[in-house]
């Protein structure tokens, strides 16, 4: 067994749910196998657990390997893992990938997956392939390569498959050990598995795609079931929003030949507590919306907020539509014709709004978010349940009682990056590593601008920080709930390959990683990339 597969059955054998205290374990271990190294044995003060406002106390845990220069890489990867509950009955062997890939066996699973678990090259197991894997790969290079010219910081973060608390907590820390060791940040290296058809093929990636979450609650007018007409059902007008929104094409961005996914809904519910004969007066729903640097998260805002005018136009328009119709027919329930107008609010206006309305508004709203705080903290409800209670509350703050569509964002939100944007790009370190792909192992490259399944990357750079200010004035939540230090990602500005080993069926029952990318293939990269700082 080599060095690397040993850390890796280590590492997956510790069990770190996303979004737990089990993360804090798995922080604790790996800092454990670091001060076994000899190296850190001799230098403990380049090593440690980095604590930041943390509702876990979850740490990044980091090591810094010094070179003769100031030039540094940067290794990093997330140490949390999704959840058991896929393994179902085999469970008790999820972390076990040898016991694993036997019981395996014995399912009747799709011919791929049967002779994956037939060869050596492929191992099964609960965070093998997302992303232990790299996080082994990082601890092996940070062990073994020894009179390098430039430094190698090895980070491991928490918290990655939930809000990547870990890296936005990273990124300061990043910051600090530049001042504290004089460091000059090269390139940063994120080990994150991928996807590929064919084994010849290796492939890696200069940026990463952007993902922000818009969230839309409407205000509508409640009434009794039989006075339907007298009302506004707020759960029809999200509803003709989200046929809007739902997998538009003309939402898409494009960007160094590569498209984003259409937006698709996430949530979408209302907000009647029980069952009675009511239309619904709250609705809300939000959605994922991918992009790339060709788009900014303000300009997505403003389709959100154009699409919910022209959607709540509509809404009206059926009102007075089938109003007309029981007019015509004589009802007794056709009742007065509605006036009402399509007010839609970005979260920045309704915050105007509420301010000029209520004089007590800016004192009862820092007491509504010291309560939802404190109940994210106890994890009585998710962040994305606050900025829904927030927004509904905030109306009501506000002392508009006509029906209105709110819009905003809630976390967790990624930035897209691109090398492509930044003074010191990554072509020089591209070139060199698709030679020695085809000399060492005869792979081709595939090299792709986007790593489009959202990563820590997102957190390496800022390039616009006034913009991304604004988007977070958009965000629902309050800075102590959720916050991204673009003060310290803007000094970082670090240019970033995502390049790791190849993995299968991310966070299910099969989950496996390509041993030979992960003993050889990503190693000799590494060590390239090292050697060319």
């Amino acid at each position: 067994m080599s060095n690397i597969q040993e850390l890796l059955y280590k590492l997956v054998s510790v069990q770190s749910d996303t979004g737990t205290a089990l993360e804090v374990g798995m922080a604790e271990y790996i800092f454990a196998l670091i001060k076994e190294q000899k190296y850190f044995q001799e230098h403990p003060e380049l090593c440690g657990m980095y604590h930041g406002k943390d509702f876990l106390e979850r740490p990044v845990v980091w090591a810094l390997r010094r070179g003769r220069s100031q030039k540094t890489i940067v290794l990093t990867g997330h140490y949390d893992a999704v959840g058991l509950e896929p393994y179902g009955t085999l469970k008790a062997y999820a972390l076990k990938p040898e016991e694993l890939k036997e019981r395996l066996k014995e399912l009747d699973l799709p011919e791929e997956i049967k002779a994956d678990l037939e060869s050596s090259q492929w191992h099964f197991g609960r965070g093998i392939n997302d992303m232990k894997a790299g996080i082994a790969i990082n601890l092996d290079a940070v062990a073994a390569i020894d009179q390098a010219e430039a430094n190698i910081l090895f980070m491991a973060v928490h918290d990655e498959e939930n809000l990547s608390a870990g890296m936005r907590q990273g990124a300061t820390l990043l910051v600090e050990l530049a001042q504290r060791y004089h460091l000059d940040y090269r390139l940063m290296v994120i080990t994150e598995p991928h996807s590929r058809t064919e084994a010849d093929r290796f492939k890696f990636f200069t940026g990463t795609v952007g993902k922000i979450m818009p969230l839309v609650v409407a205000k509508g007018k409640t009434a009794h079931i039989s006075d339907v007409m007298k009302g506004l059902n707020a759960a029809v007008i999200t509803s003709e929003i989200i046929t809007e929104l739902e997998l538009n094409p003309k939402l898409c961005s494009s960007d160094l030949g590569m498209t984003t996914t259409p937006p698709t809904i996430l949530y979408a519910r209302d907000l009647k507590g029980t069952y009675d004969v009511s239309v619904p007066e709250y609705s809300a729903f939000y959605l994922n919306f991918s992009f790339l640097k060709s788009k900014t998260a303000e300009h997505i805002l403003g389709e959100v907020k154009a699409a919910a005018q022209k959607s709540f136009q509509k809404v009206i328009e059926k009102y007075q539509s089938a109003e007309k119709y029981l007019r015509k027919e004589g009802s007794s329930e056709a009742g007065e014709a509605q006036a009402f107008l399509p007010l839609v609010y970005t979260f920045e206006e309704l915050q105007d709004a509420a301010s000029k309305n209520n004089a007590r508004y800016e004192e009862e709203r820092d007491r509504l978010y010291e309560e939802i705080l404190a109940q994210l903290q106890v994890k009585v409800l998710t962040v994305q349940e606050a900025g829904i209670q927030i927004v509904k509350e905030i109306i009501q703050l506000s002392l508009i009682t006509e029906p209105l569509v709110v819009v905003g964002f809630i976390p967790p939100y990624y930035p897209p990056a691109s090398n492509s944007y930044l003074p010191q790009n990554s072509d020089i370190f591209e070139d060199r590593l698709e030679a020695v792909l085809a000399e060492t192992y005869g792979l081709k490259l595939d090299k792709e601008a986007y790593f489009m399944g959202i990563s820590d990357g997102s957190y390496t750079s800022c390039t616009d920080r006034g913009g991304e200010e604004k988007v977070m004035a958009s965000m629902v939540t309050s800075e102590d709930m959720y916050h991204i230090p673009f003060e310290q990602l803007e000094k970082l500005s670090i240019p970033f390959l995502v390049l790791g080993p190849w993995g299968k069926d991310y966070h299910t029952i099969s989950e496996r990683v390509y041993m030979p990318d992960v003993e050889k293939t990503v190693p000799e990269l590494i060590r390239t990339l090292v050697e060319m700082i």
